[in-house]
């Protein structure tokens, strides 16, 4: 049994086979600080990683990208693969441009053309200063700078060597992700004040942008599904605080549905069964827009947001649960029996199927090695008794 198979018979809700045992990821600073307190090396950390990033859970698809996959929290937990991110490009591939620099912060352009500061060391993201499109001129210079004749120089390196191998993996692999989806990009483009702004001044903006990127990424994502044939596509779109989503159904509705049913159309036409969005915040009140589009699946249901998982799943019972596990169980002040309350829920849900259970994200530097150590020994035990 491998990872690939364990991934996909939790999403068949399949519970013949144990659930995927795996994490989605780690701050650098997290796995630093499990060493520091304990955790047994495997490998060394690589040459030069850098506080300000993250640790995979999963193994990287391109061994020469930029993808730092763990290896020591996997080793120390007994942790499988967890859906490892096909490498995709969806910018404009503009040259990286550095405008300032000091000691501790770095300004640059990146290859979307965003203008961003970003500290050299610790784990604050960047900060956006400015964005490529504010009006339609602006959109339409922009996608002018899209080559649309050929895609082949956005797979990854060596990729004719290295498709055998994805083809033969043990682990799941997932296409898309940041920053592509329907609310994602827009706002990843004009910033989230200038996006909501577009949709009420020029509305139609709002939809020739997605209309052109689906039509890019379909474009894009249809030989790779039919080669790689990914085990699900992640959408991306983080369009929802604690207090819930940032628009209302009939925006939802009007901006993204159309988008959503087209692809969700395409995906399955391609044989994909499992399609996901990726929203942190408080999402039950947006599960039934996307359940109604055609949305199989979501992750990574952030906990202090208030999302409940039982209340999800007597909801929606066949939808597919990913992520869910409080992080906060995990730091120094908090005791045994925190964690087994967090456990005693993701028990609950195991038996049912269809889940994924994990940290609700990545997982960050306030956990400690003692706690965390607990909570996977416990979820995994709970993996295995939930198989019938």
């Amino acid at each position: 049994m491998t990872a690939r198979d364990s991934f996909n018979a939790a999403m068949r809700f399949d519970r013949t086979l144990p659930a995927l045992k795996a994490e989605f990821g780690y701050w650098t600073t997290t796995v630093k600080r499990f060493l520091r307190e304990g955790m047994p090396q495997a490998a060394p950390l690589p040459a030069g990683l850098t506080d300000n990033g993250t640790i995979s859970g999963a193994t990287a698809v391109d061994p020469s990208g930029s993808t730092v996959p763990d290896v020591n929290v996997r080793a120390a937990c007994g942790l499988d693969s967890y859906a490892a991110k096909f490498p995709c490009d969806f910018s404009p591939r503009l040259p990286v441009r550095v405008v300032e620099e000091d000691e501790e912060y770095r300004t640059l352009y990146d290859s979307y053309g965003i203008l961003k500061k970003e500290r050299k060391t610790g784990s604050t993201p960047p900060l956006d200063l400015a964005f490529p499109i504010a009006t339609r001129a602006d959109f339409d210079a922009y996608r002018e700078r899209y080559d649309l004749s050929s895609f082949a120089s956005r797979l990854p390196n060596g990729w004719d060597a290295l498709l055998p191998k994805v083809q033969a993996r043990n682990y799941p692999i997932r296409l898309g992700g940041f920053p592509y989806g329907f609310l994602g990009l827009p706002r990843h483009l004009m910033g989230i004040e200038g996006m909501f702004l577009a949709m009420y001044d020029d509305p139609q903006l709002i939809k020739d942008i997605n209309a052109f990127f689906l039509d890019f990424v379909m474009d894009y994502w249809a030989p790779i599904i039919t080669a790689v044939q990914p085990d699900c596509v992640m959408i991306w779109e983080d369009m929802a605080y604690s207090s819930g989503s940032m628009i209302g159904n009939e925006a939802f509705r009007e901006f993204l549905s159309p988008c959503y049913r087209v692809m969700v159309d395409f995906l399955r036409g391609l044989g994909v069964q499992n399609i996901h969005v990726d929203c942190d915040g408080y999402i039950e009140k947006l599960i039934p827009l996307w359940v109604e589009v055609g949305i199989t699946g979501v992750f990574p249901l952030e906990r202090k947001a208030g999302n409940d998982l039982r209340r999800i799943r007597a909801d929606f019972p066949r939808l597919q649960l990913l992520g869910g596990m409080d992080k906060r169980v995990l730091t120094a002040d908090k005791r045994e029996a925190d964690v087994d309350r967090e456990i005693s829920i993701a028990a609950e849900i195991l038996a049912q199927g269809g889940f994924v259970p994990h940290v609700d994200h990545h997982v960050s530097d306030d956990a400690c090695w003692s706690n965390f150590r607990l909570y996977r020994t416990r979820l995994n035990q709970a993996i295995e008794e939930a198989v019938s």
